[in-house]
């Protein structure tokens, strides 16, 4: 089962995954969900992220970790993954960080966490994302995260040509085509001496994706859904080691 509220992302799940996602978390009732073994969920992180207004629990976005909480209790799948930035671990001087793996702990898990970048895992891309990881205590899982196997492919490799830098900007959502020597430059890169502007697809490449994966939507609403996503190379990683001992 998957869930989620933005249309566009919902379709772009259907066509690659055949599962429709049902919606809004909220109205969907613990009874409801099939029993499963691994939850995987990225809460938003805009109510934490350094760009943004760092709401936290007083952002709605922020909110949606209690519904994890709420899924963990009643479901008590064997293990779980989630993400978020980095930025979390020391929003409200820490607190915000003790009070969801408190809660995570109070849920029957023992939880681990860690920073891990993308291009330490196969990508060319400066990406730093805080995963938590638990596993239900009465199984008495020793799970650590992944090594590192390093970039195994270079930001010229996916732009076809040479680059004026190895590794990728942090793929966002917005702030797109401000221009080459902006500060706030993230899309723009120069390929064999000319500016060149990465497409979706090539965002696609860069966060791991598969060459067919297929993306619905129009071009902002396809950077976004990019931007939105997580490095698929690390959650792979993360998630051989916990197939490896549940």
């Amino acid at each position: 089962m998957a869930s989620d509220i933005d249309a566009v992302a919902c379709k772009t799940y259907e066509q690659n995954y055949g599962i429709s996602p049902r919606g809004d978390i909220h109205k969907i009732k613990s009874g409801d969900i099939p029993d499963f073994d691994i939850l995987c969920g990225g809460f938003p992180c805009q109510a934490f992220s350094v760009i943004g207004s760092q709401g936290g629990f007083n952002d709605p976005r922020g909110q949606l970790i209690f519904e994890v909480f709420r899924i963990l209790k009643d479901k008590q799948p064997k293990a779980f993954i989630l993400e978020n930035v980095k930025g979390l671990l020391h929003h409200d001087c820490g607190g915000t960080a003790k009070f969801i793996f408190d809660e995570l702990d109070k849920c029957g898990y023992d939880v681990s966490h860690k920073v891990l970048e993308a291009k330490d895992y196969g990508l060319p891309q400066i990406r730093k994302r805080l995963f938590i990881v638990g596993t239900r205590k009465d199984l008495k899982i020793n799970f650590r995260f992944p090594e590192s196997i390093g970039c195994q492919v270079l930001l010229g490799d996916i732009l076809g040509g040479k680059t004026n830098r190895d590794y990728a900007f942090t793929i966002r959502i917005g702030g797109r085509n401000s221009g080459i020597d902006n500060k706030y430059n993230w899309d723009s890169y120069y390929v064999d001496g000319k500016v060149h502007t990465i497409t979706p697809e090539e965002c696609l490449q860069v966060q791991g994706f598969p060459k067919d994966f297929k993306l619905v939507g129009n071009k902002d609403q396809q950077y976004k859904q990019v931007g939105n996503s997580v490095p698929t190379t690390v959650v792979q990683a993360i998630g051989r080691e916990l197939l490896r001992v549940i």
